[in-house]
């Protein structure tokens, strides 16, 4: 009995962590702020920047627990056959929370995200043959 009444608190917990209204908030719920931010993403980014770019905006018009719910449930559902589910995702999730700390302005973000992801990609500075 006590362990169901842990699960129903933490389920509790999770569906209020949406609930928070800022003046910038993209949406009421926790899946429509993250759906809105994405929808918003520009055109032209690669799969990794997307990741980061939608972490930074989700953690900035979202929450940071949003964002972070948002990256583990997108790799999820790619992980039971709507698409490839990969650590690198996730890692690139984490960096976008990462730029939302010290950017808040789009352009600033998107260069931020490329600058980290560069930085972690070896093979980045190698031309392609």
């Amino acid at each position: 009995m006590a362990a169901q009444i842990r699960l129903w608190t933490v389920c509790l917990l999770l569906c209020l962590a949406g609930c928070a209204s800022t003046s910038e908030r993209a949406a009421r719920s926790s899946v429509s702020c993250a759906n809105a931010v994405v929808a918003s993403l520009p055109d032209g980014l690669t799969d990794q920047e997307k990741h980061c770019v939608a972490s930074a905006g989700i953690t900035l018009r979202c929450s940071r627990f949003e964002a972070w719910l948002a990256g583990w449930g997108k790799e999820i559902q790619d992980s039971v056959g709507y698409g490839d589910a990969s650590w690198e995702d996730l890692d690139a999730d984490r960096t976008g929370r990462r730029c939302a700390s010290t950017h808040d302005e789009p352009d600033a973000l998107i260069a931020c995200c490329r600058q980290a992801l560069t930085a972690s990609d070896p093979t980045a500075d190698q031309p392609t043959r």
